[in-house]
């Protein structure tokens, strides 16, 4: 049996309102001797854009040649991409030897596979030696089963509208989940600017004597060209960077270099030439990339309005022609509309082919196909990703493009399918 089966046969899938909160960690890393004391940390929360800056943070530290600790969700293919030491992933045999250690200890409780996951996560990089750990919030914040730790820094990169029926249906409630991650005195960077999401963040800030850190103002990022930014620091004066990827936003890479000159300003060890090296070097799977065997395919995780808008943004940015169509699989929770919106934009004649992952959590695609006809989209359905991208693929034009997105698991079956999975080493 894979980790992931196992931890799924044990522990479930929960994601319900009643099952967050933080005993059920505290109670399981006991089990392991506390592994989440033994490293640094930088957590970082939000919207979109978290796992993004967790990928930059983790690879000019490793560029700096601190050992680090990558922890993120979900995966694309394999469970082991959640937990990974200096970019290359987990072993599943020391991961099934906590597991079983986990077990066979009594009077832990009913745990959830989120907690048991994090804890995996925490041990192994205790096991390791891990310096760093970077680790990315999973879902919300101050429930979340990564809000175990005392970071170094927390990180808040956007807020938007997600998750509504766990985190609340407000702007307001949702940002307010998320700054429970801020610590009592301990710097929290925010890529968020304005509004009432920034509102939030300050006072509880300000309520926890944290030092507020405005990215955009510590570390403006200036797009120059393709690929291509310049950035003012504190730490290293002006740079000039090379963004590996074309869906590293400006607000992203700035999040990300405000929390390395944070951590700068309190006596980490990063030269200048690790941020240059760390952003032209970083891998971050799943967004935005060509299919490697079905190249007219491209696949992007957005999977809420604001992803999708920042898709659209990155496509037109490539200056590439107008999908032929696209395929949408999505989780009950998302706001279809509000998705399709931006990618309608982006075509001559919106076309969907609706279809559904594996989750037990995906929204029909006859449901999704009937929302997207009634804003005048021509849709159809597929019932499965594979099959839904081949048949795009054979309607479009003999070099016309088809987009995939909507849900980060939807581009981890495309990968089993068409190749380009993200593999052992980032």
């Amino acid at each position: 049996m894979t980790l992931q089966g196992a931890l799924e046969a044990l522990y479930g899938l929960e994601r319900r309102k009643s099952k967050l909160g933080l005993d059920g960690t505290r109670a399981v890393l006991a089990v392991l001797g506390n592994p989440e004391r033994r490293f640094r940390a930088v957590h970082v929360a939000g919207t979109n854009g978290k796992g993004t800056v967790c990928a930059l943070v983790e690879r000019v530290l490793r560029a700096a040649g601190h050992r680090t600790g990558l922890f993120t969700s979900p995966h694309l293919v394999d469970f082991r991409e959640r937990i990974r030491v200096d970019g290359r992933w987990a072993d599943d045999v020391r991961l099934f030897e906590m597991l079983r250690q986990i077990e066979e200890r009594s009077g832990v409780g009913e745990l959830t596979f989120f907690e048991v996951a994090t804890a995996l996560g925490f041990g192994y990089f205790a096991a390791e030696n891990v310096e760093w750990a970077v680790v990315e919030v999973g879902l919300g914040g101050r429930l979340d089963t990564t809000n175990v730790i005392t970071p170094e820094v927390s990180v808040i990169t956007s807020i938007g509208l997600d998750h509504t029926e766990i985190l609340g249906s407000s702007v307001r409630e949702i940002a307010f989940e998320k700054a429970g991650i801020v610590k009592p005195g301990v710097p929290v960077v925010t890529g968020v600017a304005d509004g009432i999401a920034a509102e939030v963040i300050e006072s509880v800030a300000r309520e926890r004597d944290a030092e507020l850190v405005a990215a955009a103002r510590r570390t403006p990022v200036v797009p120059v060209g393709a690929g291509c930014a310049r950035a003012n620091t504190a730490a290293w004066g002006p740079l000039e960077l090379t963004l590996a990827h074309a869906d590293i936003s400006s607000d992203n890479a700035a999040t990300a270099l405000a929390t390395l000159d944070v951590l700068a300003a309190r006596g980490v060890a990063i030269p200048a030439a690790a941020v240059v090296q760390g952003f032209r070097a970083v891998r971050w799977p799943g967004r935005f990339e060509r299919s490697p065997s079905q190249t007219r395919l491209v696949w992007d995780g957005a999977h809420n309005g604001a992803g999708a808008a920042r898709l659209a943004a990155t496509w037109r940015a490539a200056e590439l022609p107008a999908p032929d169509a696209v395929v949408l699989a999505v989780s009950r929770d998302k706001d279809v509309r509000a998705m399709l919106a931006p990618l309608a934009d982006l075509m001559i004649t919106p076309r969907l082919i609706a279809t559904r992952t594996h989750s037990e959590r995906a929204l029909e695609p006859q449901a999704i196909a009937a929302m997207a006809a009634a804003i005048g989209w021509s849709a159809s359905v597929a019932s499965d990703v594979p099959g839904a991208c081949r048949t795009a693929l054979a309607a479009a034009a003999p070099d016309g493009l088809v987009l995939l997105t909507g849900s980060l698991f939807a581009i981890g079956e495309a990968m089993t399918a068409f190749g380009g999975a993200p593999g052992e080493q980032l």
